[in-house]
């Protein structure tokens, strides 16, 4: 059995929680947050008593995993603090606030000889696992574009705050919030892992425009890549009319997820060409495939990889490509011009 301690019991604590016990092999024993007001809360879902105290949950010797489930500007400090302590650790997406900060937790990981990954949920998205598995298979040729997208309406900060949204600090610079740390990381993770390769260079584009004025609540980017393949991301919280999810075209073929502001994406189209030169049009329903966000994908791979599968997490090294180009996609908007990887 794998025995996991959480920090950080807001929205996202509870979520792992309850992640990690419908997983086989897993269990959450501890769990730590510096806020009293959840103390009645965490015992009535989790049924366990609210540490208080970081370096006293720290010195749990029964803890193989910690995850950290903290605002984002404080992801270093406790992520460094639990390596030190010997534990092994999860972070949630983003990394850190920044390519530097994400570099010292790499470091202090591989220095305690520690095992750090990032709790990238979208890699097990029924929607993302189709567009990966059909780009591999060669449907559709060789890869020229994709595009990915979440576009959304504001509403979807509502509650995110640390008080809900008398505090919302998913909007607030002080604690790293934005729509770039919030759907960087998703986007990018997802790219990186279908294409197994990093850029040769970012343009970008940030906008604060109605629902933040301290951070992006709106951001653009075009991955240009050596052989010619150009990938743009994009995240919007000011989005009224969505547009396609996933939009990729290949040398032999084209597919699309298409439009849908609920943040559950379930068909896609593909108009391709078989080897034969016959051209076939396919429509696909999700329902059923696997993967799925609300499923413990994540922490099934974790056990796997308890287990011996070490090829079932992406690495922190693969996490760390992403904070690069995160912060690339904020230089090229700040300054106006692209970046070279």
């Amino acid at each position: 059995m794998i025995n996991i301690g959480i920090i950080g019991m807001g929205r996202m604590g509870i979520y792992h929680y309850e992640l990690i016990n419908s997983t086989e092999g897993l269990r959450a024993i501890a769990v730590c947050d510096k806020n009293e007001k959840r103390i009645p809360e965490v015992k009535n879902k989790c049924g366990l008593d609210l540490c208080m105290d970081l370096d006293e949950f720290l010195k749990n010797k029964d803890m193989d995993y910690v995850v950290v489930c903290t605002t984002n500007e404080s992801h270093e400090a406790i992520t460094v603090k639990a390596l030190d302590a010997g534990k092994n650790v999860i972070v949630e997406k983003p990394m850190s606030i920044s390519y530097e900060s994400a570099l010292r937790m790499v470091s202090a990981a591989e220095k305690n000889g520690k095992n750090l990954f990032v709790h990238h949920s979208t890699l097990w998205d029924r929607d993302y696992t189709f567009v990966r598995d059909t780009i591999r298979s060669g449907m559709l040729g060789r890869i020229l574009v994709i595009q990915s997208r979440a576009m959304f309406w504001g509403e979807m900060w509502a509650g995110w705050g640390i008080d809900g949204m008398e505090n919302p600090w998913r909007i607030k610079k002080e604690y790293g919030g934005g729509l770039l740390m919030d759907w960087g990381p998703h986007l990018l993770g997802q790219l990186l892992q279908i294409l197994n390769k990093k850029p040769a260079g970012v343009f970008g584009m940030i906008q604060s425009g109605l629902w933040a004025t301290e951070v992006p609540d709106h951001f653009f980017a075009v991955l240009k890549f050596d052989d010619d393949l150009v990938c743009q991301i994009e995240a919007s919280n000011n989005c009224r009319i969505a547009i396609p999810r996933w939009y990729v075209i290949g040398t032999k073929g084209t597919l699309i997820v298409p439009a849908d502001l609920s943040n559950v994406w379930n068909r896609a189209e593909i108009n391709y060409e078989k080897d034969d030169g016959t051209k076939e049009k396919i429509k696909v329903d999700f329902i059923g495939h696997p993967g799925g966000g609300l499923e413990p994908g994540f922490y099934s791979a974790l056990a796997r990889y308890e287990n011996g599968d070490k090829n079932a997490m992406v690495t922190m090294y693969d996490s760390l490509a992403g904070m690069k180009i995160m912060d690339m996609i904020e230089k090229s908007g700040r300054e106006g011009r692209y970046i070279e990887y």
